[in-house]
């Protein structure tokens, strides 16, 4: 993934150096039966931290593919044999995954794909701008337990990459910001429109506690549908330097370059 992080398979239990010993025994059976293991080099002075480099690797991971990898626990253990292992944290925030919308295997495109994303994820980490707030909301979302609390966090994160204006009319604001960004044909950036706008109504429902307009066998989908449209927004702003540099500006720096994105387009009434 990066300069010493690996996603690495294996056949058997690493040399934990006994800190399995100390774990239920559910979570020894996961251990088990884990066929990759995610395996970093890291100090207590530099950052990302442990636990941030692991949401790093999962959110790149789940750009390229939405599938059900998740990490459970962490061990802390010295390179050096002769020291004794420093421990190990359960991980009680996990991934999860929308039922129906994640595969069971990742192809290695899958994998290259993923690489390419995680040194520009965990740039805009650390430079703790504009966009370290949607890829934390990003985060939230892929970790909530029920579908309410993910879309609101992923509407949230669609809306901090988005947004450049405060006043009135950002449902049809950021619909037509989204669709100038991910399409080039009218026709295309029409339907993108018009997805990203019944959507991110959804999201007025639950925040207003219309949530009984919304059938329950079309939550989770609609919950897959708006996952879709953040993770296209996210691969088309890794893709261009150029953008990450104008939607860490200011508002007005935004707004400049979406008019020139709009330039010539009408989105549906």
């Amino acid at each position: 993934m990066a300069s010493g992080i690996e996603i690495k398979r294996l056949d058997r239990i690493p040399d934990l150096r006994g800190l399995d010993k100390r774990l239920a025994t559910d979570e020894q059976q996961d251990l088990r039966s884990a066929g990759h293991w995610l395996t970093f080099d890291w100090s207590t002075d530099e950052r990302p931290a442990p636990n941030e480099i692991v949401n790093l690797v999962l959110i790149a991971l789940w750009l390229s593919q939405p599938t059900k990898a998740h990490v459970e626990l962490c061990f802390k253990i010295s390179n050096d044999p002769e020291m004794a292992p420093d421990g190990w944290y359960r991980y009680l925030d996990r991934f999860n995954w929308v039922p129906g919308a994640a595969v069971d295997k990742i192809e290695n495109a899958n994998l290259t794909e993923a690489v390419s994303y995680y040194p520009k994820l965990r740039d805009l980490h650390l430079a703790s701008g504009r966009l370290q707030n949607g890829l934390s909301l990003t985060s939230a979302g892929c970790m909530a337990h029920s579908w309410q609390p993910a879309l609101i966090c992923h509407s949230a994160a669609a809306e901090a990459i988005l947004t450049y204006d405060t006043g009135p009319g950002i449902t049809r604001r950021l619909a037509l910001f989204y669709a100038c960004l991910v399409e080039n044909s009218a026709a295309e950036r029409d339907r993108a429109f018009l997805e990203f706008r019944h959507l991110y109504s959804v999201r007025s429902d639950i925040m207003h506690g219309r949530t009984y307009n919304i059938a329950a066998g079309d939550r989770l989908p609609i919950l897959a549908r708006f996952e879709s449209i953040l993770r296209r927004l996210w691969q088309v702003v890794l893709a261009s330097p150029m953008l990450i540099q104008v939607l860490e500006g200011p508002d007005e720096q935004r707004s400049i370059h979406f008019r020139g994105l709009q330039h010539g387009y009408a989105p549906p009434k």
